[in-house]
């Protein structure tokens, strides 16, 4: 699931039969011809049942078949080839993943037939000069990459692919809607309850509603998300002013003036973006933090200077500048400018990896320190201006940002401040404006994802409506969809998972009992969040909803809702935290583990099948919505939670030597999950992802334990649940982007990877050695 701490700040596989170090130092030795008959005869033999040696390696004529000979890469592909025979047409996600439209320049005519099968199945890459490198030696490791690619093409024997052959039918089937990024089950089940939602909107609607009440705001929120014909007749014309202020700022001060005005009149700052939430050392008391200014490209993509990304985003900006007015060779100019800005900003900015490393992110400044950060400008009167400062401190959470960030907020670097002011406002408004701006937009995901189509106006209207209005349309839907029968049964599986939690805390032999204590202390104070809050939110009570014949707009009514709860947290700066307020909205497909309140929280969004069905099996839900639970808790447990004592406090409750076994448990998970493929020539990053495979081993651990207590336990519906819960597809852009931007392990590799640590799998499907999913058990990892 995806933590919500840390942005800090919240407002809260292919799997190999060996296990192999991605920080091996010695290089493997290349595979002899023998070597890799070998490995396919096992490999090959549940897809070609019978296969025999001599049909898969061939020698000279007096019959040497050369098998202490390093093999090359032509001739282990071509062996392959052979043990394998006919493979499938590739479709779905295959289609959608692979690699195909390749051909190979240093191909020899005997192997031509053979390589062009397997480039057709799109299970081949190739090198940047458009070769195969068919005279290169080839590792076994390597060798075994491929093979796991055709597993997975194959998709028809569990004991090599679980995932892929769990999923099998539903990734041949796959599509992925217009205009979205990825389709799984998370995304399949938010379509269910936006349809829901959309069903609440339109009874709405369709009714008279008296002024000011809840049915009203709801339904002209939704008309005025709707209609296209105004909101395109209006252009640019709600952020006119602050176009023009931008435009016409003559100085550095001019610009910051203009920047503030935005920020009192519409909460939006585009160069000042701060953060309340709990303060990290005192999770009591809420703290002012400083996020530093952003970038509308991933860090990687802007430090590498990837060409592709480099050319769409000047591109985008340059569209939407030309939008507001601006002579495209102008606009274009001020893109390039604003790019290298960004360039040096992601340049010194943290890892990602970093940015959920409290010992990272907690920099307190005082005002006096925070101030003499910025030399052309004044922070106290900033702070001022947009009343947060009421306090003693601010936090940083990150420095070297911060610091570039107040080189360019200088004279000397005006024109591109001012220009990068502009780009922020587009980008944060244009999805309100006119089409144009949305054009543009789906042309940029277009061109770097690999995104195809466009959402409706009635989709866009849906989502906008549910974003905007939560705080209503939660209730009525937790009232329509989300039974107390159902959240008293979840309630008692969290009561019983945090049971088993202790229990498998108490049994831990690597841990004195000093410290697990202080673990089982932090169990015990756990709070719990089940469904939907016990007090709704009345933010939206105080902000009036308008039609364009009635004055509004899509942007007004947008920004007046988005102003309501941003002048609720200033106010609630320096104040006590409330820890009974959810911090997601209660048709949410996620779930959350929240370190500064010691809380997890599940929305009614994700208690819906596959995740959790009443009616099912209860090995089924604790394969779905019980390993998420389990995972939830092990947040608290994570290389970043374990950071955070009972109270949400940053605070070392460890002797140094549980520490230090721990930190070696963790180097274990990042070398277990590092360097797996996800799809042709992207790898999993173990260190990136390291917390959250923390949590899902630790998840699959406590509920596979409640699994192993029942009476004749059905330890395959446990297993194919939580396999179906991750399927997922995407484009090769997105699946790259992921690699190194997401915290999370790749959907497959969560399934595949983390379920070969656990006895049961293997004496459940007979997984034996030789098998894709088998590793030695010297080789597994645990940790909770």
């Amino acid at each position: 699931m995806m933590k919500k701490l840390l942005s800090l700040l919240m407002v809260i596989a292919m799997v190999l039969s060996i296990s192999v170090s991605a920080y091996a130092e010695e290089t493997p030795p290349p595979a002899t011809r023998g070597d890799i008959v070998n490995t396919l005869l096992m490999a090959a033999d549940a897809y070609n049942s019978g296969i025999k040696k001599a049909a898969i390696i061939q020698g000279k004529k007096e019959g040497d078949l050369r098998e202490n000979e390093p093999a090359k890469k032509v001739e282990a592909l071509v062996m392959l080839s052979r043990a394998f025979g006919e493979l499938p047409e590739p479709v779905g996600h295959d289609l959608r993943s692979g690699t195909f439209g390749i051909e190979f320049s240093d191909i020899p005519a005997w192997a031509k037939q053979d390589i062009e099968k397997l480039t057709k199945a799109g299970v081949l890459t190739g090198k940047p000069d458009g070769t195969l490198g068919a005279k290169d030696t080839i590792t076994i490791t390597e060798f075994q990459t491929i093979i796991s690619r055709v597993w997975a093409h194959e998709g028809s024997h569990l004991n090599d692919d679980f995932y892929g052959s769990i999923n099998k039918q539903w990734l041949n089937k796959s599509t992925i809607s217009a205009g979205e990024f990825t389709s799984d089950g998370f995304t399949e089940l938010q379509k269910q309850n936006n349809d829901k939602i959309e069903k609440i909107i339109n009874e709405l609607t369709g009714k008279q509603a008296a002024k000011g009440t809840k049915e009203q705001k709801l339904a002209d929120f939704y008309t005025t998300a709707l209609d296209a014909t105004n909101r395109n007749k209006q252009g640019i014309e709600p952020i006119q002013k602050y176009l023009t202020a931008i435009d016409g700022a003559k100085t550095l001060n001019d610009l910051v003036q203009a920047d503030l005005a935005l920020e009192k009149e519409i909460g939006l700052s585009t160069l000042f973006r701060f953060t309340i939430t709990g303060d990290a050392k005192n999770s009591s008391e809420n703290a002012l933090y400083y996020n530093g200014l952003t970038t509308g490209l991933d860090k990687n993509s802007l430090v590498k200077k990837d060409v592709k990304a480099k050319d769409a985003y000047i591109n985008h900006i340059t569209k939407i500048l030309v939008l507001t007015g601006e002579k495209e060779s102008e606009a274009k100019a001020r893109a390039e400018k604003v790019y290298e800005m960004e360039h040096g900003l992601a340049s010194v900015s943290l890892e990602v990896h970093e940015q959920i490393d409290i010992n990272k992110i907690y920099n307190p400044h005082t005002i006096e320190q925070f101030d003499d950060l910025h030399i052309d400008i004044d922070m106290k009167k900033v702070l001022a201006s947009m009343n947060i400062d009421k306090v003693d401190k601010v936090i940083v959470i990150d420095v070297k940002l911060a610091q570039k960030g107040a080189e360019f907020m200088t004279e000397a670097n005006f024109e591109v401040l001012k220009a990068y002011s502009k780009v922020q406002l587009l980008g944060s408004t244009g999805a309100l404006l006119s089409d144009g701006f949305r054009e543009a937009k789906n042309e940029f995901d277009t061109a770097l994802y690999g995104v195809t189509g466009k959402k409706t106006d009635q989709e866009i209207a849906v989502s906008n409506t549910t974003n905007t209005m939560s705080g209503y349309l939660e209730q009525i839907f937790a009232e329509k969809h989300f039974s107390s029968e159902a959240k008293k049964n979840v309630e008692q599986m969290v009561d019983n998972l945090i049971t088993t939690y202790e229990k498998r805390i108490k049994a831990l032999d690597w841990m004195s009992e000093t410290t697990k204590a202080k673990a089982i202390k932090k169990l015990d104070t756990m709070i719990v969040k089940i469904g939907y809050p016990e007090k709704w939110d009345t933010t939206l009570d105080k902000v009036a909803i308008k039609t364009y014949d009635d004055g509004g707009s899509l942007f007004s009514n947008t920004f007046a809702v988005s102003t309501a709860y941003i002048n609720n947290l200033k106010a609630e700066l320096g104040k006590s935290v409330d820890r009974t307020k959810w911090a997601t909205s209660v048709y949410t497909v996620n779930a959350y583990y929240n370190p500064l309140n010691n809380e997890i929280m599940f929305p009614a969004g994700i208690l819906q099948a596959p995740f959790y069905d009443i009616n099912a099996k209860a090995e089924e839900n604790l394969g779905g919505i019980g390993m998420v639970i389990g995972h939830e808790i092990s947040h608290a447990f994570d290389n970043n939670g374990s950071a955070f004592d009972e109270n949400g406090n940053a605070k070392n409750w460890w002797t140094d030597e549980d520490f230090k076994k721990f930190k070696e448990k963790n180097q274990d998970l990042i070398n277990f999950y590092n360097g797996i493929e996800v799809i042709p020539g992207i790898l999993n990053d173990g260190l990136l992802t390291l917390s959250e495979n923390v949590a899902d081993l630790g998840g699959m651990a406590a509920s596979l334990q409640v699994v192993s207590e029942m009476s004749n336990p059905d330890y395959k519906a446990y297993f194919e649940n939580n396999a179906e819960i991750w399927k997922f597809t995407t484009t090769k852009e997105i699946s790259a982007y992921l690699s190194t931007n997401d915290v999370h392990s790749a959907n497959k590799i969560r399934a595949n990877r983390t379920i070969t640590n656990f006895l049961e799998f293997y004496e459940t499907y007979g997984i034996k050695p030789g098998d894709g999913m088998y590793v030695a058990p010297e080789d597994r990892v645990s940790i909770w």
